[in-house]
């Protein structure tokens, strides 16, 4: 009895045993197997870390794609705004030669004086032709008169939102003077603040409005002594000046000047501009906005702004226009023109305008 007991005790024993030797066997083989899958799993992950660029090679790539279509399929707002020029500095001068060349040739050929003088705004290159003679200034010395007027106001001297009343006596008594405008037609007495007499005085170039500044600046020798004269006096605006008309007859008077002079003075409002855009801005537009279409802005292609001041005189066969092209190189251009005939001598400024606007994209194409 106690054999069998003994026996049936040996033989649990050896089932359990085979049964621990069964489980250490499955757990070694789901180990070994858990080995061989991570193995696998590594040598992946080291495969996939070793086709994938880095973090700095990842950025290099995205910068030189990103700047590879900045430049096939949109320009940069760099280029956009500040074109480069094609040609080298040598074309360039061949060029400009030309123009002084074509600029010459065509206002030789015309009836009657001529006078014009380009500067341009970016590099300081300049073309003239008879840029010095005396010529009747007309409205054109307007751009002087208001921008001193603007000057002023900038410096706090006064208010461009300040009042004047209209004095309807003769100029200069009074502001009255015959001619463009419509203040001429107002009371005695009426009011207007400084920002309609000098937006009349560009718009409509309206002489009473005009008047009415010059007043307010002390007169139009004060005017001239303290503004003009010190940026420009080839030919003082108030000094009595002889010369040879368009019709050959000998003229002798003040309110002459130079396409030089009225050049210089769109120079100095384009610098003052720039330095304080929010002081000038409304001048500019004024300038950018008048009623006269022809001259200057008839050269220049479609939608660029061109801040001008155009001045005619029948008595004189005076036809004139000085401003500022605002473009692919921002430039002055003033033509100053003494004809038997306004129209023709309109269209040759527009002529004139044209050559200078040509030879500037000529540069960029």
């Amino acid at each position: 009895m106690r054999n069998q007991d003994l026996n049936v005790k040996r033989s649990r024993y050896k089932q359990i045993q085979k049964q621990r030797r069964i489980i250490v066997i499955c757990c070694m083989f789901i180990c070994l197997a858990c080995i061989i899958i991570g193995i696998m799993l590594i040598g992946t992950l080291l495969k996939r870390n070793a086709s994938k660029p880095t973090k700095s090679e990842s950025a290099i790539s995205s910068s030189e794609t990103s700047a590879s279509e900045t430049t096939l399929t949109t320009p940069s707002s760099s280029e956009t705004t500040a074109p480069v020029s094609t040609i080298t500095d040598a074309e360039r001068a061949v060029l400009l030669e030309k123009l002084e060349t074509d600029i010459t040739s065509f206002l030789s050929s015309q009836s009657g004086r001529y006078s014009m003088v380009y500067i341009n705004l970016k590099n300081g290159e300049t073309v003239a032709y008879n840029g010095e003679v005396p010529m009747v200034a007309a409205s054109s010395i307007k751009i002087a008169y208001n921008t001193y007027l603007y000057q002023r106001a900038a410096a706090g001297d006064f208010s461009m939102s300040d009042t004047m009343t209209y004095n309807a006596a003769a100029y200069p008594e009074g502001d009255y003077e015959a001619g463009t405008g419509t203040i001429q037609n107002s009371p005695d007495g009426t009011s207007y603040t400084l920002s309609e007499i000098t937006g009349l005085s560009i718009r409509i170039s309206d002489n009473c409005a005009t008047n009415m500044l010059l007043r307010k600046l002390g007169g139009i020798d004060v005017v001239n002594d303290s503004y003009m004269k010190p940026i420009s006096a080839v030919v003082n605006y108030r000094s009595s000046v002889s010369y040879t008309d368009y019709n050959g007859s000998q003229q002798s008077g003040k309110h002459r000047t130079s396409s030089q002079d009225l050049a210089k003075y769109a120079q100095e409002l384009y610098r003052l501009y720039t330095a304080d855009p929010a002081s000038y801005e409304a001048l500019i537009n004024d300038l950018s906005n008048t009623e006269y279409t022809w001259g200057i802005p008839a050269g220049v292609p479609g939608g660029t702004k061109v801040a001008h001041k155009v001045g005619f005189n029948s008595a004189y066969g005076s036809n004139n226009d000085v401003g500022i092209v605002f473009g692919t190189e921002d430039y002055v251009i003033c033509v100053m023109t003494e004809t038997g005939g306004a129209v023709t001598a309109q269209e040759n400024i527009g002529a004139v305008s044209r050559l200078v606007s040509d030879y500037i994209q000529s540069c960029y194409e």
